[in-house]
C-alpha cells in the first residue's frame, strides 16, 4: 500500500489516541515530582489529537476514534519512564514520515512542529531513563 498524506494523518490520529491512553496509565506509576511531566505530555497529545481530528474532517477523511483498549501495562516508575520514551519516539517517527512524504507545505510544517514536540517532550524522559538526551535522527532508537 502506498503511503499517502491521508494514511499518515490517520495513523497519527491513532497514535495520538494511544499516546493519550499510555500517559494516563503511566502517570499513575510515577512519583509526584514526575507526574506533572506526564500530565503536560498527555495534554499535548490530546491537543494534537484534536487538531488531527479537525484536519481529517476538513479533508472529508474518516476520523477513527480510540480503540476500546490498548495493551499497555506499567509495573513501576522505571517502566513508566521507558513507556514515555517509547511513546514519544514512535509518535515522532510518524511525524517524521509525514514531513518526508508530503508535498503539502502546510502538512510539512505540521509534521515539523509535531516532530519537534515529540523530541522536546522525550528529553526529560530520556534523562530519567539515563539515555542520550537526543538522537541523531529523530525517531531513531538509540540504546544508552
Amino acid at each position: 500500500h502506498p503511503v499517502t498524506d491521508a494514511r499518515l494523518l490517520t495513523d497519527l490520529l491513532a497514535a495520538q489516541h494511544q499516546a493519550s491512553y499510555a500517559y494516563g496509565v503511566l502517570g499513575a506509576r510515577l512519583p509526584d515530582a514526575q507526574r506533572q511531566l506526564a500530565l503536560d505530555a498527555l495534554l499535548d497529545h490530546r491537543a494534537d489529537r484534536d487538531a488531527l481530528e479537525g484536519l481529517l474532517r476538513a479533508r472529508d477523511l474518516p476520523v477513527p476514534g480510540p480503540a476500546l483498549a490498548y495493551a499497555v501495562t506499567v509495573a513501576n516508575a522505571a517502566r513508566a519512564v521507558a513507556l514515555a520514551v517509547r511513546v514519544e519516539t514512535e509518535v515522532g517517527v510518524l511525524w517524521r514520515d509525514l514531513v518526508a512524504i508530503t508535498d503539502d507545505p502546510a502538512l510539512r510544517a505540521l509534521g515539523t512542529t509535531g516532530l519537534i514536540g515529540c523530541s522536546v517532550r522525550a528529553i526529560p524522559w530520556r534523562r530519567l531513563a539515563k539515555l542520550p538526551l537526543t538522537v541523531p535522527l529523530p525517531g531513531e532508537v538509540v540504546q544508552g
